[in-house]
């Protein structure tokens, strides 16, 4: 069975390969191959789970976009029909509306960017003639600056995290 399918993510297309050459049922499996695949295969959960969420946000930002668009006409359309809810027109409600559409658009970006910069870490894994141990040392460190999550201190590290890592 090939590995090679356009019907795959980024990801899946890596995970498949390093499992065929670094896996534990491949012909090269030693413990160096299978720490590789290890990493790889821990960088695909991260990443599968990265897409899971910004698909989700992104499908609530089309439709919450679309409801920015909508929600004006909407009081003049109930009207139309007969039946007209006061709340339609309020401003309120407009903001709360655009608000949630500009919150799951930034969490849309946020897991895009995620999940961007875990695939090329895989790429990085299975790409790279570097030795496991120092693939290990720069994705772990590359990993927990991402897994800090929002940060508002200079560099994108928050206080806590540079106390931690003596940076």
């Amino acid at each position: 069975m090939s590995i090679y399918s356009a019907n795959k993510t980024s990801a899946r297309l890596l995970l498949d390969f390093a499992s065929a050459q670094w896996g534990p049922e491949s012909n090269n499996s030693t413990v160096e191959s299978q720490r590789r695949f290890l990493l790889a295969y821990d960088l695909y959960i991260k990443a599968r789970s990265y897409a899971l969420i910004n698909k989700s946000a992104f499908v609530l930002s089309i439709f919450a976009g679309i409801m920015v668009l909508v929600w004006p006409s909407l009081g003049v359309l109930s009207e139309g029909i007969g039946v007209h809810y006061s709340f339609i027109d309020e401003a309120i409600v407009q903001t709360t509306v655009t608000g949630l559409a500009a919150l799951t658009f930034a969490i849309y970006s946020h897991y895009k960017k995620r999940q961007m910069i875990t695939e090329n870490m895989m790429r990085h894994v299975v790409y790279s003639e570097e030795t496991v141990a120092v693939l290990i040392e720069s994705i772990l460190k590359e990993m927990q600056r991402i897994d800090t999550g929002f940060g508002f201190s200079e560099g994108g590290e928050s206080k806590g995290h540079s106390e931690h890592t003596g940076h």
